[in-house]
């Protein structure tokens, strides 16, 4: 089964409206334990599953194109349709979407605000840092009265994150006169404004590193931290009536992930080319990544195969981001712990990895 990828703007103001509602309402951090039977999960309940993510990616939301590609989720019983919307959480608490992919510290604030949704899972479990400046640019001082980009709208946590991890490598941009600009969500667009010489900084990905050395940018800083980027979302309703269609999405999910990462640190995927093979059959661009001989081309190094999550991860998330300290509802992990028990997986935290 392949996947049928459409895109979507959710109704914003409706959605800020019912965000704002919600919002005035205490969050809850903790709840009655769920129980789930022991062995094999019944029938999916809702078999029929929308997925939204911010952005198309190549890369960052494969393990939905691969499992559906595989017939992962279909012998789940579930098909499974990916869908662009402007703000994630908010769709999945509305019902527009079942399941969504978001940041964890925009997910952490959306919970404090009281939006009824659940955090259910990981979905990539380090973060890679690497930011470029145009020639000529050798010190954080050099990018005074310039514009730059740290992320791509205002008030995205990670901004936060990027300034620390530029501080710790010898970038701190404390004190330094510059202008900070937010381009758009993807690094597309950030990609854009550099090439064009719009900004003089910029964070990056691997698939844009190819036309920021055609630019002529200098790479200077590529950094790992273990640290956890987005995590999937349900809404809390549904999921209280799709106990057995959880589990078996994040099985499935689950294996379509195991299929995509290196069998170790330092050596190639082993199904890379079949893998790129299912991402252009759905419409990617996948020139760049088969020219590419980096062991990483597919951004597997920052997704552990468990879909890790749990209570350590939530607070380094709070720490880097600067975020108000909140208790983190460890009830919520009871699915994707069933999942991983079913293929012999344990919720283990990411090791240390050397930067590829």
């Amino acid at each position: 089964m392949r996947r049928v990828a459409r895109s979507t703007a959710i109704c914003a103001a409706g959605l800020v409206a019912a965000a704002a509602l919600a919002s005035c309402t205490e969050p809850s951090t903790s709840s009655d334990p769920v129980e789930l039977p022991d062995g094999e999960p019944a029938a999916a309940e809702d078999t029929d599953i929308t997925v939204a993510i911010p952005f198309p990616d190549v890369t960052m939301y494969s393990m939905y194109v691969v499992a559906a590609d595989l017939g992962y989720y279909e012998e789940e019983g579930l098909e499974v349709e990916v869908i662009t919307a402007d703000n994630v959480t908010a769709a999945v608490a509305s019902g527009s979407a079942d399941i969504g992919v978001e940041s964890t510290g925009t997910v952490i604030e959306a919970i404090r605000g009281g939006v009824d949704v659940e955090l259910v899972s990981g979905h990539y479990c380090r973060q890679n840092f690497d930011f470029a400046v145009q020639s000529g640019i050798e010190s954080a001082e050099d990018l005074a009265g310039t514009s730059v980009t740290l992320a791509g709208s205002p008030g995205d946590p990670a901004e936060f994150q990027r300034r620390q991890v530029l501080a710790e490598e010898g970038w701190d941009l404390e004190g330094v006169d510059v202008e900070v600009v937010y381009p758009g969500p993807g690094s597309e667009s950030w990609t854009e404004f550099f090439v064009n010489d719009r900004i003089t900084l910029q964070p990056f990905y691997a698939d844009d590193r190819a036309a920021l050395e055609a630019h002529g940018a200098d790479i200077i800083v590529e950094a790992l931290r273990n640290w956890a980027n987005d995590v999937q979302v349900v809404g809390t309703d549904w999921l209280a009536e799709n106990p057995n269609t959880m589990v078996r999405f994040l099985r499935a999910t689950l294996r379509g992930l195991d299929y995509i990462v290196a069998p170790a640190p330092g050596e190639q995927p082993e199904n890379a080319d079949a893998v790129l093979d299912i991402y252009e059959a759905n419409d990617f661009d996948v020139t760049g990544l088969r020219e590419s001989d980096n062991l990483w081309r597919l951004d597997a190094h920052l997704a552990c195969p468990n879909l890790y999550f749990d209570s350590e991860a939530w607070d380094v998330t709070t720490e880097t981001q600067d975020l108000e300290a909140l208790e983190f509802d460890s009830s919520q992990l009871v699915y994707l712990e069933r999942a991983q028990e079913l293929l012999g997986l344990d919720n283990s935290p990411p090791e240390t990895l050397p930067y590829p």
